[in-house]
This record gives C-alpha cells, sequence and structure tokens, in this order.
C-alpha cells in the first residue's frame, strides 16, 4: 500500500511541512494522505486493517508490551501492546534540538538542588507540617545527614517533560515550554526505541521510506547503562551486585527488564536482582560499616521504580527500609534528596528569578535558557492569586506533590477545590492532613499544546470501537504531545564522570484528554520526524 502525497513525491518533505508550521498548524501529512485514501476505497480500509494487524504482531514478537492492569491474578505471564500511534509525528527541529542541548544543564541543575539544604528546606518550609508523604521523605533527608550519610558517588535517570506551548501572550509563538522534572523511576526509556522501530518498520510497509531520512536516531537505555555500569565501576567492588525497587504487582515489565538487559550487556558482571522495599527488609542487611547487603551480597547501586507514591508504603517496614537505603554505602537512583529536587514545589521555587541566579551561580545564559522554557508557576498565598484562578481556571493547572500523573486538577476541578479552601479558610478549618489546605498546591499555567492527526492504535480503543460496532480497527483521532528528554548523570563527589543527554520519549493522548495515560490505554508511545 502506497501513501505518496505529491510533497513526498517530489522530495519536498520539509518545505511543505514549513509552510504548515508558520501558520501555527502542525499537519502531518501520512495521516492527510491516508485519509483521503481511506474515503475513496474499501481497499485501503482494508489494507490498512491488515497493517495495523502486522503493527501489534510486530509489538508482541518484539516487547513492546506491558502486562494488562485488568489481568487476573493467576495470569501473571499474560501481556498487551502498548499503545501506539499508526505514524510518527512532524516536529520543529530547532525546537526539538533546544531542549535536547539543554538537557545536560539540567542534569547538573537537579544535582545542585538536591545538595543545596537550606534552599529545599525554605522552599519547603510551608509543606512540610502538613504534607505527611513529603515530611516522611524530609525526615529521612535529615536524619541520614545526622547519621553520616558517606556516599559521595552519584547516580542520576531524569526525564525532563515538555510541550509546545502556543503562547497567546506573545502574538501566538510556538515554545517549549517544561511541564515537569521526573527524578526518580523516569520511564518510558527502552519502548520509546521500539516505538521508532516499530514506525521505521510501517513507514517502510507504506512505501514512505523518504520519512526514514529525518527520523533522528533514539536509543535512551543504551547510554542509561552506560550510567550505570560507571556508577557500578566507580563503587569498585567486582561481586557488588545492583538491585531494582520495584512493586509487587509491576505491569510495565519490558521497559525495565530490557534496561536490566543492557546494563549486563555493556557489564557482564553485573549481577541484577529485583524486589520490592518489603521483600529488600527481608532478605537485606546493613554491616557495620554501611554496606547493603542483600542474600549476603554487597549492593552497589539501588535503582528506584518503585517509592515514588504513598500508595507505594503501606506499613513503616517501607518507610524503614528506604531509611536504612539512604545511610548505607549502596549508590542511590535516586538519592531522597534527589528526588525531592523532581517536586512541583521546587519547580515553583526555580521560576523565581532570585532563586534560579543561585542555582545557576549568577550565570546570566544559563539562567536565561532555563527561563525560556519554564511555564508561569504561582503559589495560592493570597486571595488576589485565588480570584485569579477562580476567574479563569481554564487558565490554569492545580498540580499537588505527587509523582506519577494523573493527579492534577483542571476547569471544574479547580473551582470546587478553590472554593472549598476559601470555606475553610474563612473558618480557620484547615488540618495538617486536609487536602483542601492551600500550601499543597501549586498552580501552572495551562499550557496550550499544537494539535495534529493521527490513529492510536490501542486494545482499549479497539474494543470500544468493536462494541460500538465498527469494524475497522483504527480511528483518525486530533492528538497533542508531550516530549520527554532522558538524561543521566554520575558524579564523584563534585566531579562529573558522565553527563549525556539520552534520548528521547514522545507520547501523544486525544487533544481532549488532560493527561496521556500510556499505561491506561488514552494516550500513546510516538516518535518524532523532524521538519526545519
Amino acid at each position: 500500500m502506497e501513501i505518496n502525497h505529491s510533497l513526498l513525491q517530489n522530495g519536498d518533505v520539509q518545505n511543505g511541512l514549513k509552510s504548515a508550521l508558520k501558520r501555527n498548524l502542525l499537519i502531518n501529512y501520512l495521516v492527510e494522505e491516508l485519509d483521503e485514501k481511506i474515503k475513496s476505497s474499501n481497499l485501503e480500509v482494508f489494507k490498512i486493517n491488515k497493517i495495523i494487524e502486522n503493527a501489534i504482531h510486530w509489538c508482541l514478537v518484539n516487547g513492546f508490551v506491558l502486562v494488562p492492569k485488568s489481568r487476573k491474578e493467576e495470569d501473571i505471564m499474560v501481556v498487551t501492546y502498548l499503545p501506539f500511534t499508526l505514524f510518527p509525528t512532524p516536529f520543529k527541529r530547532t525546537h526539538f534540538e533546544q531542549v535536547m542541548n539543554l538537557q545536560t544543564q539540567i542534569n547538573e541543575l537537579v544535582f545542585k538542588i538536591s545538595n543545596s539544604d537550606d534552599f529545599m528546606e525554605k522552599s519547603f518550609q510551608n509543606l512540610i507540617a502538613i504534607d505527611k508523604f513529603l515530611n516522611s521523605l524530609w525526615s529521612i533527608t535529615q536524619r541520614a545527614q545526622k547519621d553520616g550519610y558517606n556516599q559521595k558517588i552519584r547516580l542520576s535517570i531524569l526525564r525532563t517533560d515538555y510541550m509546545l506551548h502556543q503562547d497567546n501572550k506573545n502574538n501566538n509563538q510556538i515554545l517549549m515550554k517544561q511541564v515537569e522534572i521526573n527524578t526518580i523511576a523516569a520511564g518510558f526509556g527502552y519502548v520509546s526505541t521500539k516505538a521508532l522501530q516499530l514506525h521505521k518498520e510501517i513507514l517502510k510497509w507504506t512505501n514512505n521510506k523518504d520519512i526514514l531520512k529525518i527520523l533522528p536516531d533514539n536509543e535512551p537505555v543504551v547510554k542509561m547503562a552506560k550510567g550505570f555500569v560507571e556508577a557500578w565501576r566507580l563503587y569498585n567492588v567486582k561481586t557488588s551486585i545492583v538491585i531494582f525497587v520495584v512493586l509487587d504487582i509491576e505491569i510495565n515489565i519490558a521497559d525495565q527488564r530490557h534496561l536490566e538487559y543492557e546494563i549486563i550487556n555493556q557489564e557482564p558482571n553485573i549481577e541484577i536482582f529485583r524486589c520490592t522495599l518489603c521483600e529488600l527488609n527481608q532478605y537485606g542487611r546493613l554491616g557495620d560499616d554501611k554496606t547493603l547487603y542483600f542474600h549476603g551480597k554487597e549492593v552497589a547501586i539501588v535503582y528506584f521504580r518503585a517509592a515514588y507514591d504513598p500508595s507505594h508504603f503501606k506499613s513503616q517496614i517501607e518507610w524503614d527500609t528506604l531509611y536504612r537505603i539512604e545511610i548505607s554505602k549502596a549508590i542511590k537512583c535516586p538519592t531522597v534528596s534527589t528526588f525531592l529536587a523532581g517536586m512541583k514545589k521546587i519547580q515553583e521555587s526555580m521560576s523565581n528569578d532570585e532563586n534560579l541566579a543561585f542555582l545557576c551561580d549568577s550565570n546570566k545564559d544559563l539562567s536565561d535558557a532555563f527561563k525560556s522554557v519554564f511555564a508561569e508557576f504561582f503559589l495560592l498565598n493570597s486571595q488576589e492569586n485565588i480570584q485569579k484562578v477562580l476567574e479563569c481556571p481554564e487558565n490554569y493547572v492545580l498540580k499537588p506533590q505527587r509523582e506519577g500523573g494523573g493527579n492534577n486538577f483542571y476547569n471544574q476541578d479547580i473551582v470546587e477545590i478553590l472554593k472549598k479552601i476559601q470555606e475553610q479558610n474563612a473558618d480557620n478549618e484547615s488540618t495538617k492532613e486536609d487536602k483542601y489546605n492551600k500550601d499543597l498546591y501549586i498552580v501552572m499555567e495551562y499550557l496550550r499544546p499544537q494539535v495534529t492527526y493521527n490513529y492510536i492504535i490501542s486494545s482499549k480503543l479497539q474494543q470500544k470501537l468493536y462494541e460500538t460496532g465498527q469494524k475497522d480497527l483504527f480511528e483518525k483521532k486530533e492528538i497533542t504531545n508531550e516530549l520527554g528528554v532522558y538524561g543521566v548523570l554520575v558524579k564523584n563527589g563534585n566531579e562529573t564522570i558522565l553527563n549525556e543527554t539520552c534520548g528521547y520519549c514522545l507520547r501523544s493522548k486525544p487533544a481532549e484528554d488532560n493527561e496521556a495515560g500510556v499505561m491506561c490505554g488514552s494516550g500513546a508511545l510516538d516518535s518524532i520526524y523532524l521538519v526545519d
């Protein structure tokens, strides 16, 4: 089946897409041409259904999978394919390179924040007393310092997420704006590579090989694994092991396992164990010299793919185990202080000019580079700010201090929360554990990403199409994107051993949805083709 738009046939992919971008449109010609063919021929519908079937089989054969949340407990080995877009998405080269080039500076920025105890304490001063989860994490960092935290080697795997924002305050310019910095359990590295590989196959199947030339390489896990190997060698105990701390029921196994396999591929002497915090408590111990052992083996690195949400701490056992890890000689990825550096309150504090100047050592060029991607943030610390949000809630997002996605509030939900905050403030009824305490939230400007079209292929959406009587496996959707940029940092004290940008992750979602829920099937993994 061919999808050859005249622009593609003439070898003028760049100029056609450039023209669209100048008009603040984001046209995916691969999708538009397919749509025209589908309208004119039932044969094309049959062919595209077969291509989607081939793509799904490719996913299953090549490990582009997850364990469905809806599986029965006994079906431990049942997997399904991860949601994906049928075609890659056009992305302006200057925007892409801007944030890819900035990531190594962000790696160092997060490191400085994690070592700036006074800055973090000042940022969290109103939250520590009212946010139990944050309080527990902060207490661990303070206890660890008093008890002699002594590991100077740091390993960080980060993902900084951005949106292309159409700024109506700035002549509708299209600007890259930072959504958040993920400092713990930054996932989708391996499966982002698989999304790109899948799109390469689909472009070949649809005779669109010209696009292959403008697909940027993307192998985040290779550089992430390099960070683990460098840190393990710095630890300098050849028999030491690496631990992946995971949830007792884990659905994103392919993404996690392939990082494990790549580490071993690069350094076959590394042995890796997966365990929960409870299992580490049961089978681990802390030596007198603070060496961490698991099943009698010395632990060099503890890598967290869990422990970022209150639900991961079901009892005091998990908290005690996290503390023992923190004070141990093992290298933590991340340390608790690095995890805290990714909190929303820190993001808001960084947007303050004085704070940013301090973090950038008064380097104006660097602070300007960060400010160019920072969105607007403010606190609910005045009636004026609360009223500002109430008057135009569609212009803002209300964010609590939580990782993992799905925690934000939009539109009418913001209004309802703010009204309850106002009521309780008027009655002086706020308590430490009250979710309507104004200090628990950060306000961020609502980013208005460009809209384009694509086909989201997921088992959830296909089930929906089937239930509504449609025989086709696909549906053209208006979508928006969120670009994640991966970074790896290895430090020995203040000496930088490794600092690299690893690659990217593109997640796309239906334009009407507020958040890209890849794991629940509403969003999808995507890849990029670059336009000038």
